[in-house]
């Protein structure tokens, strides 16, 4: 008899139990049909009211890990937007100022979809109170410098004379005594008289030359000015002053998948308007909130057509492999119930879907019709051979029932496995997709035999013939040796392709190609080296804030800039007010303009100069003093009197109109009133401080390209020797990124450990596990080496494939174990079913996951390769590698007799239709057809490529010398007595 019809050499303990169960089924299948239908409907039911959606990155952290909870401690504090940023790009600020302000305008009149829109900073409140931003040292140094200044507030103009200044720094010089020196003679405080001398000396003299521009009229006036700061930062705009930007926040709209779609699209059609109106600039839109919207809507449009090609993929191969549409429908069939009962599983256990687990589905739509493969192709192979339908389907529970058990586990237990991990996007995605395998397992195990019991009316129906896949697959067979020896020279080659397999942490790496915000991400990068993310550090006073600033500035290698708003907020200091309030009472009467200041006559002048010279040369510290009033003495005379005059009065004309101007200045930023935040706009209120009122926030640039690992790890490294609790996007990629590594690696191991345990558990034998695990073992290095040659690296979004194909691999190695201990004891001759089954299982694999390589989305694409690359390796070290190590493992053995015929007469069959000689003519093992008996091939040429099978299986053959055949009692085998031995054909008798 066939290998389906022998009695099972090493039967596994769960074919009895689950040939008990589909015998129910079958007495009662309309009632299983129903009650699974029902229940389909209630969990579809249960999942439409209970199951939520949460697409929000925030949703994949696990709040226990210290970075995630200053993460969501900065979420609390600041809110969870981020700003969308709008560049306007041109030839010169000129241009593309207007174009901001009218941008800026037409957003804030959007108040429903747009809010915090900022591009120019309304200082004007902050500005009258600047003087609050100095330190009250400064304040002081401010009021003493006009209390020295006094006589010209009151009028007396004629002080500003060149003689009048210089007699008083002499008269200054001389109550003072000489000054403190340093060891090189130069003063040790640039406040003394005599080097303010020095320095008006040295304005003077450059003012009669070509220099007279660059003077500094008054370098001991205090230049503590803090608001005329923000003179020069009230704009967002690059340093060439050729692309400004515009910061706003998005409304999340209704779109649970997409938040912001309806406020990105707004403001995409704005922009196009307004490029219309403004050709000569050119108007782009980033920032994470685009980019994650972008993300989410092309990943959305790509799972959709992955989706649909998968399922109508998957459709056609079923049907082109059963030769019919009615049992691939069926096995669909029973997958869509197991799909609905996926999501009322969902609901109970997890109550949500996140962004990773959304895609359950697919997952399943690829792994969980392998289980109906199995079944389906066992039950037709074995109603073609002659049996009844019911005595079909409880053999075929018992021949591949086991197998699709204990694969479903192992392929659950990969995803069970990432339950165990760290990070909660894929311990979801474990949980729900783990016991979807497992109800998708019990669907085709006994839903699919009560659908095909209903469905395949005994006398009424035509059974399909399948492709005959083991007929592809026996030429392979017949050359066992070079297959082997091809395949371990093929794996030994492409391992070296593991030295150039990396994993890639950069995100934009993953976006889809072509869109905006991703190549305006790159552009900033690659042309200013900045980024639009930043680090945070966050404070509780605006004095600690500061000086964690000032370390972070100086660490230039990793840091390109800091921004925040501690400057200019409150510090407190009572003392502050009553010295503004005096200063700006000094201040109350100033004129418009200086007027006309006399010039003195040269020799009174020269007198002053030659007696100040006198008073520098007593001073130890007076030697460059006295060198600058030399040479100014020189110079004036060189010069004709008209000039010197015209350039003397001059000089103090511009002197005069310089300390007005700064005067007028200080009285603009002296008002004694305390600082408020409502001085300051409320977009920047909202970005930088916290809604208590007292948390202060730092934005930390990173230099250079952050969205790479290393420069993003040295970029965080740095910053956390400053602040230890730094948080922000920066900060959350490069732990995620390492945390979603770390847990693909811990799932990976974690189900390597299950299934071994699973496997142990099943056959009790180290030496099967090691049979059913060490094809999926190879396959894998197979795809790290093929990934290494292509450059094709692990990243976030494939490293799942890992524990996935560890699961598959097991699971298609299983049916060939399963299969050669039915005909343990013979000669292995890979069966129909098992052929096409581990066929179209790795086909629907491939096309369900290969699916993902349409997508625009680069990490959906790199999933697709990924599982493409590798399931493709795992069928066929499955289909290929582990039958060749079996037939050669068991060359020795006999062989069925009716098997032999029956292969023997189709291939002399096809051989005569095509012209050539039979195979097994042409190989060095024949098969006497009268007697069914191997004749082997001489021993001393013939040595064995495979020891470890031979090995491996040793010990089975000799505890099953004797197999029964066709002409033995079989009262032992499976439902004895109720299955009745097809009568061999006349040309099988012939044979």
């Amino acid at each position: 008899m066939s290998a389906e019809g022998m009695p099972l050499a090493k039967e596994s303990m769960l074919a009895a139990p689950l040939a008990a169960v589909v015998r129910c089924v079958l007495r009662y299948p309309v009632a299983v049909i129903a009650a699974s239908v029902l229940l389909a409907v209630a969990a579809g039911a249960y999942s439409y009211a209970k199951l939520g959606y949460r697409t929000s990155r925030l949703d994949l952290l696990n709040p226990n890990t210290t970075h995630n909870r200053l993460w969501l401690e900065y979420l609390r504090e600041f809110g969870n937007e981020d700003d969308a940023v709008v560049l306007v790009e041109g030839a010169s600020r000129d241009q593309i100022a207007p174009v901001l302000r009218e941008m800026e305008a037409a957003l804030r009149r959007e108040d429903r979809l747009f809010h915090a829109v900022l591009h120019e900073i309304d200082d004007s409140k902050i500005r009258a109170k600047g003087l609050h931003l100095c330190k009250t040292d400064e304040l002081e140094r401010i009021e003493r410098f006009l209390g020295e200044a006094k006589p010209i507030l009151d009028g007396d103009w004629a002080r500003l004379k060149v003689g009048n200044v210089a007699n008083g720094l002499m008269w200054r010089m001389q109550n003072e005594g000489p000054s403190a020196t340093m060891l090189d003679g130069r003063p040790a405080s640039t406040d003394s008289a005599t080097a303010q001398l020095s320095k008006f000396s040295s304005n003077l003299l450059a003012s009669l030359g070509a220099e007279h521009d660059k003077v500094d009229f008054w370098p001991g006036m205090p230049q503590s000015l803090s608001a005329a700061d923000l003179t020069s930062n009230n704009s967002l705009y690059m340093p060439d002053g050729k692309m400004g930007f515009l910061l706003l926040r998005l409304a999340p709209g209704k779109d649970p998948f997409a938040p912001g779609s309806e406020a990105t699209d707004a403001l995409r059609e704005l922009i196009s308007h307004t490029m219309v109106k403004h050709p000569e600039v050119k108007i782009g839109l980033t920032g994470l909130p685009i980019m994650e919207n972008d993300e989410m809507r092309s990943s959305k449009t790509s799972m959709a057509w992955a989706t649909g090609l998968s399922l109508v993929g998957v459709l056609l191969i079923l049907i082109a492999a059963f030769g019919g549409v009615r049992h691939a429908m069926l096995a669909n069939v029973a997958l869509v119930v197991a799909i609905a009962w996926s999501f009322g599983y969902a609901t109970l256990v997890v109550g949500h879907l996140n962004i990773l687990s959304v895609a359950f589905t697919v997952t399943l739509n690829g792994l969980g019709i392998d289980y109906g493969v199995y079944y389906a192709a066992r039950y037709i192979q074995l109603r073609n051979q002659g049996r009844d339908r019911n005595a079909s389907l409880i053999e075929a529970i018992r021949a591949v029932g086991p197998a699709i058990a204990i694969g479903s586990l192992t392929t659950a237990a990969g995803f069970f496995a990432a339950a165990l991990t760290s990070f909660t996007g894929v311990v979801e995605l474990g949980k729900i997709a783990g016991g979807g395998i497992i109800l998708c397992a019990i669907a085709q195990l006994f839903l699919l035999p009560a659908l095909i019991c209903v469905a395949d009316r005994p006398g009424k129906i035509r059974m399909p013939q399948m492709l005959e896949v083991h007929v592809w697959v026996r030429p392979i067979l017949r050359l066992a040796r070079p297959v082997l020896i091809a395949t371990l020279i093929f794996t030994a080659v492409v391992a070296f392709g593991i030295k150039g397999l990396w994993y890639d942490h950069n995100l934009l790496n993953m976006q889809a190609r072509g869109l905006e915000s991703v190549d305006l991400q790159r552009r900033l990068l690659t042309d200013y080296g900045q980024s639009t993310w930043f680090a945070l550090s966050i404070a509780d006073s605006r004095e600690e804030l500061l000086a964690r600033k000032a370390a972070l500035d100086q660490m230039k290698g990793s840091v390109e800039k800091t921004v925040e708003i501690a400057r200019l907020l409150p510090n407190n200091d009572d003392r502050k007010q009553p010295i503004i309030a005096r200063i700006q009472r000094q201040l109350a009467a100033l004129p418009e303009r200086p007027p006309l200041i006399n010039v003195d006559s040269m020799e009174e002048l020269g007198k002053t100069l030659t007696q100040a010279q006198e008073a520098a040369v007593r001073d130890p510290a007076g030697a460059a003093c006295v060198r600058q009033l030399e040479q100014l003495r020189m110079a004036l005379r060189r010069r004709p009197a008209d000039e010197c005059y015209r350039l003397l009065s001059e000089f103090q004309q511009r002197m005069a109109g310089d300390l007005l101007s700064r005067l007028h200045l200080l009285r603009d930023v002296s008002n004694p009133e305390p600082l408020e935040l409502s001085d300051l706009p409320p977009g920047l209120v909202q970005r930088f401080v916290g809604s208590s009122g007292k948390k202060y926030l730092l934005q930390i640039y990173g230099k250079g390209d952050i969205w790479d690992m290393a420069g993003l790890k040295r970029f965080v490294q740095d910053v956390r020797k400053v602040d230890p609790n730094v948080t922000g996007n920066p900060v959350q990629a490069y732990e995620s990124s390492r945390e979603i590594k770390r847990s693909y690696e811990q799932a990976s191991i974690y189900a390597l450990l299950v299934i071994v345990g699973v496997l142990i558990l099943e056959f009790r034998s180290f030496r099967w596990m090691l049979m059913a695990a060490l094809p999926t073992g190879i396959a894998i290095v197979q795809m790290f080496g093929i990934m290494g040659f292509l450059d094709l690296p692990l990243n976030a979004a494939n490293m799942i494939a890992l524990p996935i194909l560890m699961g598959v691999g097991v699971d298609y190695a299983l049916q060939v174990v399963y299969d050669y201990r039915q005909q343990q004891g013979r000669r292995y001759r890979m069966s129909p079913s098992t052929a096409l089954a581990v066929l179209v299982d790795g086909l629907t694999t491939v096309v369900g996951f290969g699916s993902f390589m349409i997508a625009s989305h680069q990490g959906l694409q790199s999933l697709g390769r990924v599982l493409t690359i590798g399931v493709s390796c795992c069928l066929f070290s499955s289909l290929v590698m582990l039958p060749a190590a079996l037939t050669w493992a068991t060359r020795n053995q006999k062989r069925s007799q009716e098997n032999d015929a029956e292969d023997d007469l189709a291939d002399a069959q096809r051989a005569s239709a095509s012209g050539s000689p039979p195979p097994d003519l042409l190989t060095d093992n024949s098969t006497d057809l009268s007697t069914g008996e191997m004749e082997t091939a001489d021993p001393e040429t013939s040595r064995p490529i495979a020891p470890f099978f031979e090995d491996l299986l040793a010990d089975d053959a000799a505890s099953n010398p004797e197999q029964p055949t066709d002409t033995e009692d079989s009262s032992d085998a499976p439902d004895a007595g109720k299955i009745t031995p097809r009568p061999r054909t006349d040309r099988q008798a012939a044979a």
